[in-house]
């Protein structure tokens, strides 16, 4: 698909998201090689409630959270704080660093969901059902692509303008902002 197709199906892409190792390394890497920053972080958090992982419950998988913004996109960076099965755990455990996966938050959550489904993806962490929530899906014909769908409403906007504004009123010459989810 390029980009205008994923576009007409889901709307832009919100958020980029990345798994580090060390998040305070990553968001010194980014902001020195990309000019990202502030961040705005989140640390030991517990994100996703109601979530199943592969069938099992995910709830409390521990987090560090950053987030900042490549213009429109909101940048997240992650690093999971203990060994438990997960998706991030997954993607380190093969080996790969970086890139994990691409969001789209959508306003028809249903349509979205069943076009994920009918074109070969695999739902690996979902909270919620196919008719709202929040999913990770994995293509089966593009190794390694991952996305995440949310339904963009009223719960879910707010988070993504919060973390922009909020960003937008701290002082710039800081990197790390500590918030709270």
């Amino acid at each position: 698909m390029n980009a205008a197709l994923l576009e007409s199906r889901f709307g832009p892409i919100r958020q980029v998201a990345y798994v580090a190792e060390d998040i305070d390394a990553a968001m010194q890497a980014w902001n020195r090689q990309m000019g990202v920053g502030p961040f705005a972080v989140a640390r030991d958090v517990t994100p996703f409630r109601g979530a199943k992982y592969r069938g099992e419950s995910c709830e409390d998988l521990r987090l560090n959270l950053g987030f900042g913004y490549l213009g429109e996109i909101q940048l997240e960076l992650i690093e999971q704080l203990d060994d438990r099965p997960s998706i991030y755990k997954e993607m380190l455990d093969r080996g790969n660093r970086g890139a994990h996966h691409y969001c789209f938050a959508v306003d028809d959550y249903g349509s979205a969901y069943r076009e994920l489904m009918d074109s070969g993806f695999e739902v690996v962490v979902q909270a919620g059902n196919e008719k709202g929530g929040m999913i990770y899906c994995e293509s089966s014909a593009i190794p390694g692509l991952i996305l995440e769908l949310i339904a963009w409403n009223e719960r879910t906007r707010p988070y993504y303008e919060g973390t922009r504004k909020f960003l937008a009123g701290v002082d710039q010459g800081q990197l790390v902002h500590e918030i709270t989810l």
